[in-house]
């Protein structure tokens, strides 16, 4: 049911050129703030050096003053995504995690750094929930699928925009570092840090011309009000093991992925003798290509399994990605290494098919006014497991276990295809739920649409 008041805007036109200049701002918004995040594997020598950080203490910065705090601020600023003016929530979050960025390169010792961080992580907590609530609202759900995996490009922009350039200005400017107008001489790794947080605050211009959409429900027409707790936690309830499979086999597959994206240049280092720079380089340029063409890849395949009846195509599709991904996670840390560049390479690749995927599959399972919650739920998930357990993990078996930073391959042999392989087993088992889940949320629609969902129930009770 919608309702909409005689003074109320009319619900704009969906999948409309300017939704597709909104999804290409919102791009430019993660991409930015991916650069912020993912530019601390560039610099563990130089963050090391300067303030006495082992690969415990490296894995603690990437992961845990980040994911704790992003997680913990994800689900009241999702609240307010739900409910409030989401355009300007973006906004404060950008300046808020761009001069956060400024203060890491600025630090001086370890409690500032980690400061810094921890304001970055509640600075970008605002993002997704909110841009994945706006993109709802801008398109159609044929269009959804390829318009999220469009913004989640960010992501692989991001992280190899933040390798290519960290690894180019490290290059460019020396061991010696350089002058900023402004700030004085900054050695090289915190020149890195203070450019991407100044180079971020360019969007501005840009997300002011976002307009903030009309709140729409599934069937075109304005949304209702804003869903009490009550019947956020029934709704979450209903369609628990579909949610729990999407959020759980994604954030899994993550683990494995941000594992590698926290130790690769180490990685290359320390196994193959590369410079730091020379590894940023390589990486970040088929990051930038890769990520993206796996986007694309994912979101069309997902749409073509959809027209050949598969509702539950986008988890088939991530099942796939799992598979490729464990067997390239082993051969990524081979001890020969055009080995185990091509299987990072590959890997990249995969990777780049979920992040849309995942943000879709929860749009379609859930109404308008829940979708900033239910993304925060897999944010934080993605975080508190992934962004934590990866790069920490790596670290402990280095330090702890090992207690040679030389076995750093072994590591990430034991803690990225593991997960993979988790993954694929969670998705697996939540093919089913989540089919039944989808029943559910179409049979809640328009009444029109009760006769086709009878169908897709009878073939999802006998679909293996």
């Amino acid at each position: 049911m919608t309702k909409q008041a005689p003074g109320d805007p009319a619900p704009q036109r969906q999948d409309s050129p300017y939704g597709w200049w909104v999804c290409a701002v919102l791009c430019l918004c993660f991409t930015f703030s991916y650069m912020d995040r993912a530019v601390v594997p560039l610099l563990v020598g130089p963050l090391q050096k300067a303030f006495g950080l082992s690969d415990t203490g490296i894995g603690l910065l990437q992961g845990l003053a980040f994911a704790v705090f992003y997680a913990l601020f994800g689900f009241p600023l999702a609240r307010v995504a739900d409910n409030g003016h989401r355009r300007n929530l973006i906004l404060a979050g950008l300046v808020v995690w761009c001069l956060a960025t400024v203060g890491c390169g600025l630090a001086r010792t370890t409690p500032q750094l980690f400061t810094g961080r921890i304001m970055v992580a509640i600075g970008e907590a605002v993002l997704m929930p909110a841009a994945v609530s706006i993109l709802s609202d801008y398109f159609s759900t044929k269009a959804r699928t390829r318009a999220l995996s469009l913004y989640s490009m960010g992501v692989y922009f991001g992280g190899g925009l933040a390798l290519a350039l960290g690894g180019a200005l490290m290059r460019a400017v020396g061991p010696r570092g350089a002058v900023l107008w402004g700030f004085g001489h900054l050695e090289t790794w915190r020149l890195v840090f203070v450019v991407l947080g100044l180079a971020g605050l360019a969007l501005v211009p840009l997300l002011l011309s976002v307009r903030e959409p009309v709140r729409l429900s599934d069937a075109g027409g304005k949304a209702l009000g804003a869903s009490s707790l009550s019947e956020l936690a029934a709704e979450f309830s209903r369609k628990r093991a579909a949610l729990s499979a999407v959020v759980l086999g994604f954030a899994t597959l993550a683990l494995g992925g941000t594992t590698f994206q926290a130790w690769a240049p180490t990685l290359f280092v320390r196994e193959h003798g590369w410079a730091i720079s020379h590894a940023g380089q390589a990486l970040g340029l088929f990051t930038i290509v890769l990520g993206p063409a796996g986007a694309i890849v994912g979101a069309l395949l997902a749409e073509r399994l959809a027209k050949a009846g598969h509702t539950d195509s986008k988890l088939r599709v991530a099942l796939l990605s799992a598979a490729g991904c464990c067997l390239a996670g082993l051969l990524a840390t081979a001890p020969w290494v055009s080995v185990a560049f091509s299987a990072i390479v590959c890997m990249q690749f995969l990777i780049g098919f979920n992040f849309g995927l995942v943000q879709a599959s929860l749009a379609e399972l859930l109404p308008n006014r829940m979708r900033a919650v239910a993304s925060a739920c897999f944010v934080a998930a993605s975080n508190l497991l992934a962004a934590t357990l990866g790069p920490l993990l790596v670290g402990i078996l280095n330090d702890r276990v090992f207690q040679d930073p030389m076995m750093i391959a072994t590591s990430i042999r034991i803690v990225a295809p593991t997960a993979f392989a988790l993954a694929g087993v969670v998705l697996m088992l939540g093919l089913r739920p989540y089919r039944q889940a989808l029943i559910l949320a179409a049979a809640s629609r328009a009444p029109a649409e009760r006769p086709q969902t009878s169908a897709q129930a009878q073939k999802a009770s006998h679909a293996p």
